[in-house]
């Protein structure tokens, strides 16, 4: 069993731990001045690990919490005499390099652009070669602070004060840290409603009017009739993907690729056919064959077409456009329908990218509430001159609406499609 002894010098009461280490061996563990009530339970401890050590358990939960919340120096003394491994030291631009490297291969392009700019800002306020351990909870919020003063957004801010959590999250589960400095800083929201718009299917026939080729109406039209994200699905649409036969296509996603999901179907809407067909060429691999470097940049010109429109641009371009599509539909089709067409989830759909029209509202004015309440089944029956059949025979010559419909517009200049 692991001991207390006291020793005194120059007047000074001084602790110290004698132990048999797991190997049978006697060892010394100088406390110096501290009261005895915590020696004794260092001592306690250190009996535990060399218990967990002799037998090949793991160490019991409260030992294992208490090692991960000790000083540095207690911490580093245990581990130079056996009882647990040192320490992990770690510059932030090591750890964050670091974390990276591990979590880039499973995450989306875009979530990794995401962690990159978080690096760059915690390494531009806190300096690349600042210890992790230095951090303190004040730094952390000092640091949400001059995001603040920098001119963020308030979601921006959301998302670099999230990816901060994560990267010193992991740093605590590795035992880089006793505690996360950002575990209590505040993030907030990242949905902006300002941010947020419907884009009628007649405004995008407008745009769509003043494009300088097929290749523009197609990708504005894949944007808000096929709700692709845009530009990582609509340039890597290939013509091998498009049904026409079937009316359906095939799209590749790598946002979604690295958990499983890398392709969905889509449907072909009645809106889109045209553009598809117009843009058609057996020659070529890619259904958008002009944008496939790199440097690319589809808002530049996408604003130029707005331009010649005299239209406002809108808030996030292409984000919207697929937004827009996701409420149309919702209109008509069952959420995990949907959502599957789309390659996200119910929350994020209700979260990002769902919005309230102006048709709604006007649908709402003719809304009679509680209408049929407090009405029994036999009643309606009743009521409606039914009187209870079990088979009720329809007029054949009843005209059904379509399945779906976005809007009933002609393309300007150009003639409608018929099949």
């Amino acid at each position: 069993m692991a001991s207390v002894t006291q020793e005194v010098r120059n007047g000074r009461k001084l602790y110290r731990i004698e132990y048999r280490d797991k190997d049978k061996r006697r060892k010394k563990l100088r406390l110096g001045s501290v009261a005895k009530r915590d020696a004794e339970a260092i001592a306690s401890k250190v009996q535990s690990i060399i218990s967990s050590q002799t037998s090949g358990n793991d160490l019991a939960v409260p030992t294992a919490q208490w090692l991960a919340t000790i000083g540095d120096e207690l911490h580093q003394r245990l581990a130079e005499q056996g009882l647990c491994k040192p320490r992990l030291q770690y510059s932030l631009h090591d750890w964050l390099d670091q974390f990276i490297k591990k979590h880039g291969p499973k995450v989306g392009d875009r979530c990794l652009l995401n962690l990159g700019q978080a690096q760059a800002l915690l390494e531009l306020h806190f300096g690349q070669e600042r210890s992790l351990k230095e951090i303190s909870v004040e730094d952390a919020a000092s640091f949400r602070a001059w995001l603040t003063e920098e001119g963020y957004a308030q979601a921006t801010i959301a998302g670099h004060i999230k990816k901060s959590k994560q990267f010193f999250s992991e740093a605590v589960k590795v035992g880089a840290l006793n505690q996360n400095p950002f575990e209590s800083v505040a993030a907030g929201t990242q949905h902006n409603d300002e941010r947020s718009l419907y884009v009628t299917a007649e405004t995008i026939e407008t745009v769509i009017a003043k494009a300088p080729d097929a290749q523009w109406r197609l990708i504005i039209a894949l944007s808000r009739y096929a709700g692709l994200r845009c530009p990582s699905e609509t340039l890597a649409l290939r013509w091998a993907d498009v049904d026409f036969v079937n009316g359906t296509l095939t799209v590749t996603s790598s946002k979604t690729a690295k958990q499983g999901k890398a392709k969905r179907m889509v449907p072909i809407l009645p809106q889109l056919r045209p553009y598809l067909e117009d843009t058609f060429d057996p020659e070529a691999d890619r259904c958008i064959s002009r944008y496939q470097i790199s440097t690319a940049n589809l808002r530049t010109e996408f604003l130029r077409i707005l331009k010649r429109a005299e239209i406002e641009p809108w808030p996030r371009l292409f984000h919207n456009l697929r937004g827009s599509l996701e409420t149309d539909l919702f209109e008509k089709f069952p959420a995990h329908v949907v959502v599957a067409w789309l390659g996200n989830s119910e929350r994020i759909a209700l979260k990002h990218y769902l919005k309230v029209t102006d048709n709604h509202l006007a649908a709402a004015s003719t809304f009679g509430v509680g209408q049929g309440v407090g009405t029994s089944l036999a009643e309606t029956t009743e009521s409606s001159g039914n009187q209870g059949e079990e088979n009720i025979d329809f007029p054949e010559d009843i005209e059904y609406p379509p399945v779906f419909e976005i809007a009933e517009i002609p393309r300007a200049g150009f003639e409608p499609a018929t099949y």
